[in-house]
């Protein structure tokens, strides 16, 4: 089958592409597996050292550790690699900055050797299990369809080509085991409601579905759909069913599911019982909660439309931690082919009599509401994996829908176009969103180096690394844009730590920080540690100049290496950093300075600022002018706070007051503005500080910031920093 070759050779391309330990929790399951292999039994939750997955079922860690249990290790189980402290850097982003959670080494590369060996062993198990999920939805289609291979193809298609799907089977988690047992159940139970009920197919089912529940524990509701397919297989008009007799019918029906049940029992009752006596109750949900941040539902019903987006997304594609999304026309298109599909069963009926297509409907219903369910009592609850036990469904369910809105003649066309273009959607995901967020920089040719500009910028750190030149990309910006800062630098030894780099736009008065960079090489790809000696790349530094930075304003950009929570390296003359490119900062044209147009609770806009001076002593005044304009009759007098804050938020100068004019007297649409003086304390050490203003009234509280999509933020925004200079000597 060429659709199941295909989807080999992604997922190997997939394993080859992902860092170990980059994929979602892939750390803790290898922690797991490397507790079964090393001490022979059942890790417990607990909130001591670092974590396994052990509230999970063991079946996929068992097999997975003889899988991988002969590779020799030498690390620790529960060893933990170094991390990247830059990692998550505009997590929502379509760039490869910072998308590695952890720094990655020549240890990890081919050949693989110690825990590399290990976790490309059990990730290679996970890839054969996702393989039989693509079968398995195969020959659950061609029995639900036996008319239409096509659509059993593209169903399988789906799920081959669902680059989250390659994904995870590329990686080390207990996910495609559980759509692994999602398909096989489907089929078995199409195959009751085709073939009738038997002895056989009962013992399969209660066999198939007690290893499903020592997977994971939410598969517990497949027994909605097992119990569906009795129902279905003995009901009185069915072709199977023994008579015409109700009870004779339920009387088999109920035979058969204490079958199921029962081997259910015997084969995973053990582990349920090991939970009650460990946390307390069956599940273990408990413990989970409390280690993980659980919550009430009742209490967060609002979560659940908002979580929406990211469970449709991250079902499809979003690597990593979900920090590696796919572009969101991605989404948008999906999405609007899902719908259109089903509404092909709005079109025509096919035949009256209940049959295995139900399953196509019970599947995705159950998983959706045990999945709403855990996105209300768990913050991580829209993972979009978690409903992968539906997911064979599904896909056949929108293949089927789809091919229903087309003439008879062009149903296997519309199959075969619905397969190459999920394959292309697959090889698209590796190549320009997975690969490329993980890919160390491209060393640069000779011809390139050549041409590297502004030479006369070269300086040396240590014996680590040499700057050869800049680009600084564009020279002008406004607040809320970027600029662009590349750096060309050259590789001159490894490091037993990993240096990070910093890359500062400072105000030319005071040098006063605009915004800052900072990231360990190749934006996190390429730390020190693993640098080869010669090798020449560029990285390019994106620096976001703050909606509320001041303007106009004239900075410069520097740049250097340093230890973090260390010093910083020198070059020869005694430079810490090296002074690059001068930017202008030109203020947004309009009469009010500084605009910003912060939105409080929907109620009132602070739209700018001005300060009289952004450099103070000790016991002196820095003048905050604040421009505001009432977005409603207001009604009510609010109060404003200014501080000037310092390291851990304490604060070193306060002005908290109603505005000169009570807020109950503002007209909707006019400016207003509020004079505050910020006396600086006499005992304020010299260092930059934040200026941070909010509204409030003592008997509501505070007016939160409110976001352009309408999500609420924080209870206060940011302006300026401003500096506190040395007391001058009398």
């Amino acid at each position: 089958m060429l659709v199941l070759l295909a989807y080999l050779i992604l997922a190997a391309a997939y394993a080859l592409n992902s860092p170990i330990y980059e994929p979602s929790d892939e750390l803790r399951h290898v922690r797991y597996v490397r507790h079964l292999a090393v001490y022979r039994d059942l890790p417990v939750q607990t909130t001591e050292g670092p974590r396994a997955q052990s509230h999970h079922p063991p079946l996929y860690y068992a097999l997975s550790a003889l899988a991988s249990g002969w590779a020799p290790v030498e690390k620790d189980v529960y060893d933990t690699p170094p991390a990247n402290r830059y990692w998550g850097y505009r997590y929502w982003s379509i760039s490869n900055d910072n998308k590695n959670q952890y720094l990655h080494g020549e240890d990890e590369r081919f050949p693989f050797r110690d825990v590399a060996l290990a976790v490309y062993l059990m990730r290679g198990l996970n890839i054969l299990l996702g393989a039989g999920t693509v079968w398995l939805t195969h020959r659950a289609g061609r029995d639900i369809f036996p008319n239409h291979p096509g659509v059993a193809i593209a169903g399988a298609a789906i799920v081959a080509f669902n680059p989250q799907f390659i994904y995870l089977s590329a990686a080390v988690n207990n996910d495609i085991m559980a759509a692994f047992f999602g398909a096989a159940i489907l089929w078995a139970c199409t195959r009751l409601i085709q073939r009738g009920p038997s002895r056989c197919m009962d013992v399969g089912l209660g066999i198939l579905y007690g290893l499903a529940l020592l997977t994971k524990f939410h598969l517990l509701v497949l027994l909605a759909p097992i119990g569906l397919s009795y129902l279905l297989a003995t009901w009185p008009t069915s072709r199977h069913a023994d008579s015409p007799n109700w009870r004779a019918s339920i009387k088999r029906m109920a035979s058969g599911l204490l079958v199921v049940l029962g081997l259910a029992v015997l084969i995973a009752g053990w582990w349920f019982g090991r939970n009650y006596v460990l946390y307390g109750d069956l599940t273990g949900m408990n413990k989970v909660n409390e280690l993980w941040a659980g919550r009430a539902a009742a209490e967060h019903l609002w979560t659940l439309p908002q979580s929406l987006p990211y469970l449709w997304s991250s079902l499809w594609g979003r690597f990593g931690y979900g920090q590696i999304p796919m572009p969101p026309v991605v989404y948008h298109t999906l999405l609007t082919f899902c719908a259109i599909s089903l509404l092909g069963y709005a079109n025509k009926a096919e035949r009256r009599r209940p049959d295995g297509r139900l399953l196509l409907v019970i599947f995705p219903l159950t998983f959706v509401a045990v999945v709403s369910y855990y996105i209300l009592i768990q913050p991580a609850g829209a993972m979009g994996r978690f409903l992968f036990p539906a997911l064979p469904a599904f896909a056949m369910l929108v293949t089927r829908g789809f091919s229903r809105l087309l003439p008879q003649r062009l149903t296997e066309i519309a199959s075969g176009a619905i397969t190459i273009a999920m394959l292309a959607l697959a090889v698209y995901a590796l190549a320009a969103v997975l690969a490329p967020a993980y890919a160390r920089p491209t060393p640069l040719d000779p011809a390139e180096i050549e041409a590297i500009p502004n030479r006369s910028a070269a300086a040396q750190f240590g014996e680590t690394a040499r700057l050869l030149g800049y680009r600084v990309s564009p020279t002008r910006a406004k607040p809320g844009e970027t600029v662009d800062v590349t750096v060309y630098w050259q590789a001159l030894a490894p490091t037993e730590r990993d240096y990070a780099i910093f890359v500062h736009l400072l105000s030319e008065p005071g040098a006063i920080m605009v915004t800052q960079r900072d990231t360990y090489p190749g934006l996190g790809r390429y730390p020190t540690s693993a640098w080869e000696p010669g090798v020449v790349f560029a990285d390019v530094y994106r620096l976001f100049v703050p909606e509320a930075a001041y303007a106009p304003d004239r900075a410069y950009v520097q740049v250097g290496l340093y230890q973090p929570d260390g010093p910083r390296l020198t070059t020869p003359d005694g430079r810490d950093a090296v002074r690059l490119e001068t930017v202008e900062i030109d203020a947004h044209p309009g009469e009010i300075p500084n605009p910003i147009n912060v939105n409080f609770g929907n109620r009132i806009t602070l739209a700018g600022y001005r300060l009289d001076r952004r450099a103070a002593h000790p016991g002196e005044a820095i003048t905050l002018t604040l421009y505001w304009q009432a977005q409603v009759n207001l009604q009510k007098d609010y109060r404003i706070f200014a501080h000037v804050l310092g390291i851990n938020d304490q604060v070193w100068a306060n002005t908290d007051s109603p505005p000169g004019v009570p807020s109950s007297q503002w007209h909707p649409g006019e400016i207003v503005q509020d004079v505050r003086p910020l006396q600086v304390g006499e005992t304020t050490p010299p260092d930059f500080y934040d200026i941070e203003v909010g509204v409030y009234r003592f008997e509501d509280g505070h007016l939160r910031v409110i976001a352009a999509d309408g999500r609420p933020l924080d209870k206060h925004v940011l302006l300026s920093k401003i500096r506190v200079l040395a007391r001058e000597r009398e």
